[in-house]
């Protein structure tokens, strides 16, 4: 069964706020564009689609609603990267079963760092 557990969970999506396609350097909140890439744990990852979204964040503050919406169109991801993530998104994120992460700097970068922390969460199941 464990077998069967860990490769469940080797094959998953992520969000990546960026305004360049090439580095981790927007705001959640704040950004216009999700890079989303298919991972597996096993073979690598590839960029699947670049998605729209309407930014949420509005001079610091944003709308309880409006952002549990937003949420909702990463349903298909199991985690969400971006240089900055407040407190109340990341609540909302963790409430629909995405696990949000502030990981400034490069996509590659970012992407090995979820790779690693998905592969230790995978050592407990």
């Amino acid at each position: 069964m464990a077998d069967t557990e860990k490769t469940a969970n080797s094959k998953y999506r992520i969000a990546i706020a960026s305004s360049d396609g090439e580095s981790v350097n927007i705001h959640f909140g704040k950004s216009s564009f999700f890079y989303i890439y298919s991972i597996d744990d096993e073979s690598g990852y590839a960029l699947i689609e670049k998605r729209s979204v309407v930014p949420v964040c509005q001079d610091g503050s944003h709308v309880k609603s409006e952002m549990e919406e937003s949420v909702k169109q990463f349903r298909d991801c199991k985690y969400v990267i971006a240089s900055r993530i407040g407190p109340g998104a990341a609540q909302i994120l963790t409430s629909a079963g995405i696990i949000s992460m502030e990981l400034p700097g490069s996509i590659d970068d970012a992407i090995l760092k979820v790779w690693k922390y998905n592969r230790v969460q995978g050592l407990f199941l």
